[in-house]
């Protein structure tokens, strides 16, 4: 596809969301970072949940710019508000992270932002297709960051798009883009590995022997900047035109599949088992619970053949920040409980069933679960 069409479907990317410009770039990652860059928040700091995709923090380093994690909150696992309020010195940006497929509430964000004047950056790349207040996920603050990667709504692998209608900074990031390296798959190949890297260490290390382990991982993550940080692949200009249309089917099957996997284990709620309700509006990137015994309904799972994950563990502990060592309640517990089962196509009836029948005869086996006759 020629640059005329790469213009073209930036425009309808950009008109999806009512935005005035869409920027396309190599991931999310590298949209953070471009944006960090852009808006002059080198050495910096920008608030962030703690309990996080781990590329949110990463992108904000590779831009040059500090994350300060505060704690999520329970309505909505985005951004502790209350914590939010106190302004601090060094803080020079706001990243409200719709994580999950929740939305964050954004009224007390955008007014944070406003009083403490800052710019307000939105982390759409889970929740694409969501609304807000009548209004598109994509659309709150200066500047939004989309993402096509694996178990986005909308999945290439690859890919990502910056929304603003600022044209000054949509140019600026345009030239900050087009200085970096072309997409290769080699430099594909060092993310997945590292993205593996990261899982094995969580499993494995969480949560005694983490501190000793992840100083070294970090290191590692941040020395491959060269691997996150490229542009678009224009391979993927015609698949991503593609796909666009069939955003809202998308979105209608994970509601459903949420739905349908949630009827099905209402009946096993109680205390080692909640069920998370879903934010109106969202797109759900996966059913959440929590699980007072995880790991072992977890590898309970697995050993079935059915995806399960626990994410997320506090960034904080992988790659530091400003308030890595505070307490943070429900990021902890989140880190401690949260099991993620699928819902995008994949969750199939035979799926949600197969879930159902395994997580009851785990809790039976536990003697959490209690049926009478």
């Amino acid at each position: 596809m020629t640059d005329s069409s790469r213009l073209q479907l930036e425009h309808r990317l950009a008109e999806l969301h009512l935005r005035e410009h869409a920027v396309l770039v190599g991931n999310g990652t590298t949209g953070l970072a471009l944006l960090v860059r852009a808006l002059g928040l080198q050495n910096r700091e920008v608030a962030v949940p703690d309990s996080v995709c781990l590329n949110v923090p990463l992108g904000l380093r590779f831009g040059g710019a500090w994350p300060e994690y505060l704690d999520n909150q329970w309505n909505d696992l985005g951004l502790d508000t209350q914590a939010l309020a106190a302004p601090r010195a060094g803080r020079g940006a706001i990243l409200a992270v719709h994580g999950y497929g929740q939305i964050s509430e954004m009224d007390p964000l955008l007014a944070a932002a406003h009083q403490q004047g800052l710019p307000l950056i939105e982390d759409a790349c889970l929740a694409m297709g969501g609304i807000h207040h009548g209004r598109p996920v994509g659309s709150f603050g200066l500047a939004s960051v989309i993402s096509f990667g694996a178990g986005k709504p909308l999945s290439l692998d690859h890919g990502g798009a910056v929304l603003t209608d600022d044209a000054e900074l949509a140019a600026e990031l345009r030239t900050l883009d087009a200085a970096l390296p072309a997409f290769s798959e080699s430099a594909q190949a060092r993310i997945d590995a590292l993205g593996s890297a990261h899982t094995r260490l969580y499993n494995r290390c969480w949560p005694e022997g983490l501190a000793a382990e992840a100083p070294a991982f970090a290191q590692e993550m941040l020395a491959a900047s060269d691997a996150f940080l490229h542009r678009f692949d224009p391979r993927r200009l015609a698949p991503l035109q593609a796909l666009l249309p069939r955003l809202q089917t998308v979105v209608r099957q994970r509601r459903d599949n949420f739905e349908r996997l949630s009827a099905l284990l209402r009946p096993l709620a109680g205390d080692a088992l909640q069920l998370l309700p879903l934010t109106p509006g969202a797109v759900p990137w996966r059913l959440n619970v929590l699980m007072q015994s995880r790991h072992e309904a977890m590898r309970a799972l697995h050993a079935q053949g059915l995806h399960a994950s626990s994410w997320h563990p506090r960034a904080s502990g992988f790659l530091p920040g400003t308030g890595a060592e505070a307490e943070h309640p429900v990021a902890q517990r989140l880190g401690r409980e949260i099991l993620n089962l699928w819902v995008d196509e994949q969750s199939t009836g035979a799926y949600a069933q197969a879930v159902l029948r395994t997580l009851e005869a785990h809790l039976r086996a536990r003697q959490d679960l209690t049926l009478t006759a």
